[in-house]
């Protein structure tokens, strides 16, 4: 797996399901008893409009993509998780006897592969 492959599966993996979930949890509340939380905002969900609901959409998506759009970023060293910049991150992807490295930014950083990728994709879901 290399840092193209490994940023795709975070998208299908991670990105979509994220997003289908939470589109689906608010049509459709998780359990067998939704918390009134939950059922709350299905309510408030499903009696919006067509446009309103896509808005909804767009905002769900926007916030996942950010969240891993700034992950991403920890794992680049360019978003420092803490005071000093004595220590680095490095991400590999062991296969069999192989360590593949992920996050080198001697290619592309995971962020920049991410945003590339996901780049006018208002549409996947």
């Amino acid at each position: 797996m290399n840092s193209e492959e490994f940023v795709k599966s975070i998208i299908d993996v991670v990105r979509d399901a994220s997003i289908s979930d939470s589109i689906e949890d608010l049509v459709d509340p998780p359990g067998r008893k939704p918390s009134s939380e939950d059922l709350e905002l299905s309510n408030w969900f499903l009696h919006l409009n067509d446009k309103e609901k896509e808005i909804v959409v767009n905002i769900i998506r926007r916030a996942v993509d950010t969240s891993i759009f700034g992950f991403f970023t920890v794992l680049d060293g360019v978003r420092p998780i803490v005071d000093s910049d004595k220590g680095i991150l490095e991400l590999y992807y062991r296969e069999n006897d192989n360590n593949h490295f992920l996050n080198t930014n001697q290619e592309e950083y995971l962020h920049d592969i991410f945003n590339r990728k996901i780049e006018n994709d208002n549409t996947r879901l």
